[in-house]
């Protein structure tokens, strides 16, 4: 084998990014004419960490792979180390001419990336959906004499006409060649990580110059647009690469036989294909998003994907910040604790009981006013106290859900939730780049028309008069949005949950206890007269302020995230009647009859 440098080339976007979605949805409403659901569905774009894997995934069982480029639009991974001599950017304008951006056609880009500035002569490609699944080194790629090997599945091309786009366009690519040269290989490419020389492709390129320039300039996918196979199709006819079958009857008889790997699987991101890819451990494999594809099926491939490669590699940034979540208790549970989540008695200064962890009555605190501040008194104690860099607060029979699963009831609350819900250091290094707070679902209240009428009906309206009457003395700027949040709409963000830096906790908390220490000063003998219930007056409050400064910081450019919230009710009789209460008003939900509680439907 001659020693000659391999690279890899990733195409990678961000679908979640307002500004790329704004110039997908300004370039469709002019396109003027239908597109194929396969080539502007979500599942063609969505974002899932899969590069951050697929990179994990090249550091263990690729680890002489020269430089990573990876080719974006004004994107850039938020958990990427750019700082890694290894890896580069490539923007979309770096190699196609201004006339084709935006684009969104992958085709389009694949034309151009024998253009990638300093690209080795020999390099692989993948969709960022593919993973080295084992050890594998350059003869698995390239012959002796440097030569790309092409793979290629079972499925044959026919002399026939298809519908379905993808393939439509392999046909279409694989017939461009066989017209021209008279041969080539009539089967479907693995859909894998492949090999190419840049020679090749140039090559490739000047004899169909007219058909590449043509697809560079539609900005999605259509039948008409030449597909990448071209090139493996291109290179075979003219005796420039070898090709081999993999994942065919014979091939896994083969492996079964010899005990040996699979060379490539490409499967369809199903929760089924999962177990079928650990159990067959192949060099390659893809996990295909595609339009039937769910968001089970997507967190149960992120699942697997962390269990297979736990290891962060070089690629990534290093998330050495402090991180200290309290979870709040006032009597005996299970206890939901990790490196990162810390259990917290609250009302520790009013009470004999101790629970065996930290309480909320140490340093300068105001555990001893529990009763009319509920959980705020851990907020309090972890504002004046706390020395993390990310903070949060959640509670012992509501905490977040940073897997965003289905799944929002549960009769008891074992050690094992946090694993569940994905609580751990990992899951919110990977939530947290790119937000400034994380935050339960925005809740959509039922009862009333305004989040104000609902207080009113619930509260003492006066109360929350008066705090709006503190905010237009306090922090005027606030008022208009805190009118428009109470007055004028029906959502808020309920518990006091969060997690965020602690610079932002101290600017919130500083306003929030100058707001509420004042209407205490002004209602405190009332608030004694009222019941128990009603004497968590500042807790009530406090979720309506949380949601008036939320609202206000995010006209300033505060980026958030909304997860979902999974709840423990430990009464049997109570679990199984909002169990069933909750599948009724699921199906009432999915025919119009009721509005969801949650704004992004995930319902309770």
């Amino acid at each position: 084998m001659k020693d000659f440098p391999v690279d890899i080339v990733y195409l990678w976007c961000d679908s979640s990014d307002n500004i790329w979605r704004e110039k997908k949805n300004f370039e469709l409403a002019r396109y003027g004419k239908p597109l194929d659901k396969d080539s502007i569905g979500e599942c063609r774009f969505i974002e899932n960490d899969e590069l951050k894997y697929s990179l994990r995934s090249l550091e263990k069982y690729a680890s002489w792979i020269h430089r990573v480029y990876i080719v974006t639009d004004k994107q850039v991974p938020k958990w990427l180390n750019i700082n890694n001599p290894k890896v580069k950017i490539i923007d979309h304008t770096e190699i196609l001419p201004p006339e084709a951006l935006p684009t969104f056609n992958s085709s389009a880009i694949e034309t151009a990336i024998h253009r990638i500035p300093d690209l080795s002569e020999h390099f692989l490609f993948a969709n960022d959906d593919m993973f080295f699944g084992n050890h594998v080194d350059k003869e698995f790629f390239f012959t002796d004499d440097g030569e790309p090997i092409f793979r290629f599945g079972k499925r044959r091309i026919l002399n026939k006409t298809y519908h379905a786009l993808y393939g439509y366009m392999l046909s279409k690519a694989y017939n461009m060649v066989l017209k021209r040269f008279g041969k080539s290989c009539a089967r479907y490419p693995h859909h894998n990580i492949d090999a190419y020389r840049k020679s090749d492709i140039e090559k490739c390129y000047e004899d169909f110059r007219n058909d590449f320039e043509k697809t560079a300039l539609q900005k999605f996918r259509e039948k008409d647009c030449v597909q990448r196979s071209i090139f493996g199709y291109y290179s075979i006819a003219k005796s420039l690469a070898k090709y081999k079958i993999t994942d065919d009857f014979t091939a896994r008889i083969k492996a079964f036989l010899t005990k040996t790997h699979l060379d490539s699987i490409s499967a369809i991101l199903k929760s089924s294909k999962l177990k079928y890819i650990e159990k067959q451990k192949p060099y390659l494999f893809c996990l295909n998003d595609f339009l039937k594809t769910t968001d089970k099926d997507r967190l149960e491939m992120k699942k697997f994907l962390d269990r297979k490669f736990p290891k962060a590699s070089d690629y990534e940034k290093e998330f050495d910040k402090k991180v200290e979540i309290s979870v709040c208790y006032h009597k005996k549970s299970e206890l939901i604790q990790n490196e990162i989540l810390k259990p917290v008695q609250v009302g520790a200064a009013l009470t004999d009981l101790d629970l065996g962890i930290a309480k909320d009555n140490t340093g300068d605190n105001i555990s001893v006013k529990n009763k009319n501040y509920c959980e705020l008194t851990a907020l309090y104690q972890m504002w004046k106290n706390s020395d993390a860099d990310i903070v949060g607060l959640m509670h012992y029979r509501r905490i977040m859900d940073f897997g965003c699963g289905k799944k929002r009831w549960f009769n008891k609350f074992t050690p094992a939730i946090a694993e569940e819900m994905y609580l751990d250091k990992s899951s919110l290094e990977s939530l947290f780049e790119g937000y400034d707070v994380i935050l339960p679902m925005k809740r959509v209240i039922q009862q009333s028309n305004t989040v104000y009428n609902y207080y009113k009906k619930r509260h003492y309206i006066s109360d929350l008069d008066r705090v709006l009457e503190l905010i237009k003395l306090k922090t005027p700027e606030m008022y208009d949005t805190a009118i428009d949040v109470l007055k004028n709409n029906r959502e808020m963000y309920l518990y006091n949950m969060f997690v965020t830096t602690k610079p932002f906790l101290d600017e919130y908390a500083k306003w929030l206890f100058d707001i509420l220490g004042t209407l205490e000063s002004e209602i405190c003998h009332d608030v004694e007269q009222r019941d128990s219930f009603q004497q968590r007056v500042y807790g009530f409050l406090s979720e309506r302020l949380f949601t008036v400064f939320i609202e206000y910081k995010k006209q300033k450019g505060l980026k958030i995230k909304e997860v979902p919230v999974v709840y423990c009710e430990t009464n049997r009789k109570r679990y199984n009647i909002f169990q069933i209460r909750t599948k009724i008003y699921s199906v009432l939900v999915k025919f119009g009859i009721r509005r969801p509680h949650w704004r992004e439907q995930y319902g309770v």
